[in-house]
């Protein structure tokens, strides 16, 4: 999670919607708090997060919800803030952490997904996990939403402008993270496609998502107007 208190913003991270190359974008105006020496203390021992400190202090685990949010901060604090995220259609979402998770490297689950024999298998094996939930991530308990703009990363040049213009900074969209691999559509049959629609049916009827969806390089030069502030 990324929070400014001094431009009045924080970013709700989704794994693998573009929320590392945006973190990285805006990490110039983000607070410091990791750097006070509390929060150094803390982290000395393991301890990385730290709720118990006056709010401007408090340190956040990197994926922290709009919920846990809320709560932490105060409430005049929290609706001063502008809050945002970015989402993912959820097939694509998976395949992208697929093959983030097995490729080469130090990931905590990658050795237990590697010896999974299939991609139909990872997906299984998250299903039955229910971690993963964009919608939990941005609303609360009754599933009201909790943050004020929701970005795509099938649009994100576009929607990051949106942000900065928002928020009046000037910042570079910048890539961090980046995992490769074929369109997401090759990896499904039928079956497969069907049991994450149906498991993760909120996330698509909230963000409008479909499986034909053609999704476009988020790294590509926009094709369509900038968005405009309201």
């Amino acid at each position: 999670m990324l929070i400014s208190h001094s431009h009045q913003f924080a970013f709700i991270h989704i794994p693998k919607a573009a929320g590392a190359s945006v973190t990285h974008s805006l990490a110039q105006y983000g607070e410091r708090a990791d750097q006070h020496w509390l929060n150094r203390s803390l982290n000395a021992i393991g301890i990385h997060v730290n709720h118990y400190a006056p709010h401007r202090l408090k340190r956040f685990r990197l994926h922290t919800s709009a919920q846990t949010l809320q709560q932490q901060l105060p409430a005049s604090v929290f609706a001063g803030l502008f809050k945002f995220a970015f989402v993912r259609n959820p097939w694509d979402l998976l395949t992208s952490y697929y093959h983030y998770i097995t490729q080469p490297g130090d990931h905590h689950r990658g050795q237990a997904t590697r010896n999974l024999k299939s991609f139909e298998d990872y997906v299984g094996y998250e299903i039955h996990r229910n971690k993963i939930s964009q919608s939990r991530m941005v609303t609360d308990r009754r599933g009201e939403l909790l943050v004020d703009f929701i970005g795509r990363l099938e649009t994100l040049r576009d929607d990051f402008s949106f942000v900065c213009q928002r928020l009046n900074l000037s910042a570079s969209l910048l890539h961090k993270n980046l995992s490769i691999h074929r369109d997401y559509r090759d990896s499904y049959t039928d079956h497969l496609a069907k049991r994450v629609r149906q498991h993760f049916a909120e996330d698509i009827q909230r963000f409008g998502d479909t499986f034909e969806e053609s999704v476009p390089s988020p790294y590509a030069k926009p094709q369509m107007p900038a968005r405009r502030a309201a």
